[in-house]
C-alpha cells in the first residue's frame, strides 16, 4: 500500500502507518470536543483507542512471524483505520501454510484472554466481570467506561480482554479477507480447486456482508456497517487474486 510511514521495527518485521490513520486522530479529537466533559476523559478514550490498536499489533505480529517461520518473506504490517494487515511477498503454495498464517494472529488474542481474565478475577473484578457479561452488546463501551471511573486497574484488564476476545472471535468469521475466510480456504482447497475454494469463500462472505449491512441498518451502528463496505470492497477479484 502507498503513503504510509515506518512507525516501528519488531522481530524483523517493518509496522507502517497508512495515512488514513489520521482519521483516527481526527476522530478522536472531535470526540474529546463535543462527547469529552473533562481532559482525563478525552486522554483516557485516546488511550483505549491506542490499546486497541496495540492488540492489533501484537495479532498481526502472530501472522508475520508464523510466516517467517515457514521460511515466507513478509513484506510488512500495515496499520489502517480499520486494523492492520500483514503483507506477505507471495501467496502461501501449502494450505496447511495458508491455514497455520491464518490461525495464529486469533490465537494470539486468545492467548491474551487466557492469562488476563484470572488476573482480572484475582484483582478483584468478578462483580464487573458479571456485569459486563450481562450487558447488551451495543452498550459495552458505557460500562467499561464506568469501570475505569470505579477501578482503574481492573477497568484495563477488563478492556483488554474484551479488545482480545472481540478480535479473537471477529477475525475467525469466515469471510474474505478476514482470517476465517482464509482459514475456511485452507480448510476447501484439498477437496477443490483453490479457485472454487475462493469463489466458495467470497459466496459465503458476501452472505455475511449483507447480514452486517441489515445489522447495521436495524441497530443503527456505524460499525457493523463500516465491516460490511469493508467486505464488499475486499471482495474485488483483483484483491483477492493478489492475495
Amino acid at each position: 500500500m502507498n503513503k504510509s510511514w515506518r512507525m516501528a521495527r519488531i522481530a524483523g518485521v517493518d509496522i507502517d502507518i497508512h495515512w488514513s490513520f489520521s482519521f483516527i486522530i481526527v476522530w478522536v479529537l472531535v470526540r474529546g470536543f463535543f462527547d469529552m466533559r473533562t481532559l482525563y476523559e478525552t486522554v483516557l478514550f485516546a488511550g483505549g483507542i491506542l490499546l486497541v490498536f496495540g492488540c492489533v499489533i501484537l495479532h498481526e505480529l502472530g501472522h508475520a512471524l508464523m510466516a517467517l517461520s515457514l521460511n515466507l518473506q513478509v513484506k510488512n504490517i500495515i496499520l489502517l483505520p480499520i486494523g492492520g494487515l500483514t503483507q506477505i511477498q507471495s501467496t502461501p503454495d501449502r494450505p496447511l501454510y495458508e491455514f497455520l498464517i491464518a490461525l495464529t494472529g486469533p490465537l494470539v488474542n486468545f492467548a491474551f484472554v487466557v492469562v488476563l481474565v484470572p488476573l482480572t478475577l484475582f484483582l478483584g473484578g468478578e462483580n464487573l466481570a458479571y456485569e459486563l457479561t450481562s450487558t447488551p452488546l451495543l452498550a459495552v463501551n458505557a460500562h467499561i467506561h464506568a469501570f475505569f471511573q470505579e477501578n482503574a486497574v481492573v477497568g484495563l484488564l477488563i478492556l483488554l480482554v474484551v479488545v482480545n476476545f472481540t478480535l479473537f472471535l471477529f477475525n475467525l468469521i469466515p469471510a474474505w479477507p478476514l482470517d476465517g475466510g482464509r482459514i475456511l480456504r485452507a480448510v476447501l482447497t484439498p477437496f477443490c480447486s483453490y479457485r472454487q475454494a475462493t469463489k466458495i469463500v467470497l459466496l459465503v462472505g458476501c452472505f455475511i456482508a449483507i447480514a452486517f449491512l441489515m445489522m447495521g441498518l436495524v441497530f443503527h451502528h456505524i460499525g457493523l456497517l463500516l465491516v460490511a463496505i469493508f467486505i464488499f470492497l475486499s471482495m474485488r477479484p483483483a484483491s483477492v487474486q493478489r492475495q
